[in-house]
């Protein structure tokens, strides 16, 4: 949001107040509201978890917020109930609009649109609101028009505020990309945060809160994930010593080190250096047969890769791959040109594409993995400390694009990207983007492994993508394999805390999926039976479930909903809470980030809660 743009609009236009409503919502209930006209809502007292169209916050973070007109308000109050002062108002933007704005449309846009004020506000704020309702309510003209003077005060200390957060939030930005590209440049030499504040010019409270904010993690963990990749290509490409690469990634002890390196892998060095050398192909022959279904092979050329087959997919899932694929037509290249089908229709390159950028998280993830760095990412709406550290640190180097909600389209256009990957979260805006370079709409519950392919094929890596997609599967069918041993088939439930209620994820929500139908876990029976991909439960009906498991996913949004659960006598009669078998996983990780990398993680997450 161009905080400038919106103090010029402010300046120019004309408004009047509506009314000043005071209000409440009882201890855990709920208020379903429509916005009559623009306004401001501003908590003054207890608490609430608040929904429109386009935001989703709690009032203890964002005491006041601003609301278009027309929108529809969720409202949840927690048990302290809530309590809050509506500002109702009218305004008219001149005609045209002020020719000194960097971005006319979208300023405007931003001024009718929803959203949150900064949380510094909510002090003053509060108690001008108090002031101007008390006012309001005596009907008399000359105190009507003091509160529209104070509306104004009002409205100039939100912008003040919103100013000064966006201030901070670029000088933290740049700080902390100036912090990233140093370590990378000098992970080997020896340094303390004191020291890295120093040589920036910051202090490290802010270094601190700026690598917790992007990545989910203090600096010097954001060390150590350089200094383990690094590690981890010297183990595959070099034939140094572990001592001398210990020495070279900043760790003249190889001890402390090798102790380091499993901590963060859960291999040794030595261990990680053999099973690299294990997968790694070694057959001459000049190209490779990929099975994907008994009656269909992928070529695929020695040239461009190599495909080991000893573990290879799956039969079920190789005919899944195949059917799909056929069906769906696949990429040909025509005099040198690629025509690649899609959601759309059929995209029409000069060439692989080199600068790509995702609009949805799940596609970072996969072309990471295929080795390939997106120019920009759209960043996920809920923390992401629980993600992979190389996955962290990968996103923290890529440009912003806003959210899959909604793209940042003057950033992507300043990219200047060769391709643009989307879902049909960005049907609204598919036009805009095409405009700004080849847009590839993808199916976002499609399974990643078929994403995957699909990705790989376009950019010559399908060998690549093939052996991702072998290792996966060997790592699930070796879970399984270790489930069945154990010769019990736990009933586990995947539930979300959210806007109130519970969402309780069914056999068809793509994670889900892995633990239901690839693992064989047996989903409780409204999970089952349940024709979407999840259903809204109320806390009363947790205990329905007769769950032996409860995996319950949390993150910033839904955090201090799930502590209010835990708390409610009706969280103890679930069969898994008198058992201990519950267990808490990060969001981001589960459901926004659908990749190799963080399904990867996903499966070691399952082993370690059910067999540990």
């Amino acid at each position: 949001m161009s905080v400038r743009d919106l103090m010029l609009l402010w300046t120019y236009a004309s408004f009047d107040v509506v009314d000043i409503r005071p209000g409440h919502v009882k201890p855990e209930d709920r208020l379903e509201y429509r916005a009559p006209t623009s306004l401001f809502l501003v908590t003054t007292g207890g608490a609430a978890r608040i929904k429109a169209s386009k935001i989703d916050y709690s009032s203890q973070q964002a005491p006041v917020a601003h609301i278009a007109k027309g929108e529809h308000l969720h409202i949840q109050s927690t048990p302290a109930g809530y309590e809050y002062i509506m500002i109702m108002y009218k305004a008219q933007l001149p005609h045209p609009v002020p020719g000194e704005m960097d971005d006319p449309q979208r300023a405007v846009e931003q001024f009718r649109a929803s959203y949150t004020a900064p949380a510094e506000a909510g002090i003053a704020c509060r108690s001008m609101a108090c002031e101007m309702e008390n006012l309001w309510k005596q009907a008399h003209p000359l105190l009507r028009l003091k509160v529209k003077q104070q509306v104004y005060a009002f409205i100039h200390l939100l912008l003040k505020e919103m100013e000064g957060q966006a201030e901070a939030g670029r000088r933290d930005e740049d700080a902390i990309d100036a912090a990233v590209r140093h370590m990378e440049a000098n992970y080997s030499k020896p340094w303390t945060l004191a020291s890295l504040a120093e040589d920036l010019g910051t202090n490290t409270r802010q270094l601190q809160r700026g690598f917790k904010a992007r990545f989910g993690h203090s600096p010097l963990e954001h060390l150590i994930s350089i200094r383990i990749a690094k590690a981890k290509q010297l183990l595959e490409h070099s034939e140094r010593t572990i001592s001398q690469i210990a020495e070279e990634v900043g760790y003249p002890d190889s001890y402390y080190f090798s102790r380091l390196f499993k901590k963060y892998t859960g291999i040794s060095p030595r261990s990680y250096r053999q099973s690299r050398n294990q997968h790694r192909p070694s057959l001459p022959e000049d190209c490779r047969i990929s099975p994907t279904s008994p009656s269909h092979s992928d070529i695929v050329s020695a040239g461009e890769g190599r495909y080991d087959q000893r573990e290879n997919a799956t039969q079920a899932f190789r005919a899944l791959l195949s059917l799909t694929l056929l069906c769906t037509g696949g990429l040909v290249e025509i005099d040198g040109h690629l025509r690649v089908p899609h959601l759309r229709g059929t995209l029409e390159l000069a060439r692989r594409p080199r600068r790509i950028a995702v609009l949805d998280n799940q596609y970072a993830d996969q072309l990471l993995a295929l080795g390939v760095e997106p120019v920009g990412s759209v960043v996920c709406t809920v923390e992401t400390g629980g993600l992979p550290a190389n996955l962290a640190l990968s996103l923290g180097r890529m440009a912003r694009l806003g959210t899959k909600e909604q793209p940042d389209l003057r950033r992507l256009a300043a990219l200047e990207p060769d391709l643009v990957l989307c879902t049909s979260f960005q049907e609204h805006c598919y036009t805009e983007i095409s405009g700004i370079a080849p847009a590839m709409m993808l199916d976002r519950n499609e399974d990643w492994r078929l994403s995957l392919l699909r990705l790989g094929e376009l950019l010559g890596l399908k060998w690549k993508a093939l052996q991702i997609i072998d290792a996966y599967n060997a790592q699930l069918s070796r879970l399984r394999r270790r489930l069945e041993d154990g010769g019990s088939t736990p009933t586990v439930a995947l539930i979300r805390p959210r806007d109130g209620s519970i969402r309780l994820h069914t056999g068809r929500h793509r994670t889900a999926r892995l633990l239901y139908s690839e693992l064989g876990l047996s989903a409780p029976r409204l999970a089952a039976n349940h024709t979407g991909t999840s259903s809204m439960i109320p806390l009363e009906a947790l205990s329905e479930l007769r769950a032996d498991r409860l995996f319950v996913l949390t993150d910033n949004t839904n955090r201090e909903q799930t502590r209010q659960y835990e708390m409610n006598p009706l969280w103890n009669d679930v069969d898994a809470v008198h058992s201990g078998k519950v267990r808490h996983f990060d969001t981001a990780l589960w459901i926004g980030y659908y990749g190799p990398i963080a399904m990867s993680r996903v499966v070691e997450e399952i082993a370690e809660a059910l067999l540990q």
